[in-house]
């Protein structure tokens, strides 16, 4: 009998120490230097820094900084500028939206002999981003 009890003793023993160890790295324990949850997360660079820029430049004096358009008046003429955050800014497609920065059109300057296309096509993004949340 005292075998059997020296028996169940050991063996609820090794089950107890064997729970306890999941055999993964709780949020308690050490993490080594070089695991990738010790590591600092890196701050992911502006890949529209440049469009930003671009925008500040060239857009802001009709759209706003906002991107909100309305009434306004750009050397001496008068017009009504559309906004990037609702209608059709919306609707139009990016494809349209570069077409419309490149070429053009009514009181909007052309901006193709200014900007590269890659350039326009990032201010398409940074318009879709910043202004209409996609």
């Amino acid at each position: 009998m005292r075998l059997l009890k020296l028996a169940l003793i050991l063996a609820t023993t090794i089950f107890i120490s064997g729970c306890g160890s999941s055999g993964t790295n709780d949020a308690n324990s050490a993490q080594p230097a070089g695991s990738p949850s010790a590591a600092t997360p890196a701050t992911t660079p502006d890949e529209l820094a440049l469009a930003r820029q671009h925008f500040q430049k060239n857009c802001v004096a009709c759209h706003g900084e906002k991107g909100e358009g309305g009434r306004k008046e750009v050397e001496g003429k008068r017009f009504k500028v559309p906004s990037l955050r609702e209608g059709h800014a919306l609707k139009d497609s990016d494809e349209k939206f570069v077409v419309q920065i490149s070429e053009g059109d009514d009181e909007m300057p052309a901006f193709k002999d200014k900007l590269s296309p890659a350039e326009i096509n990032d201010l398409v993004r940074f318009i879709r981003k910043e202004f209409q949340g996609k």
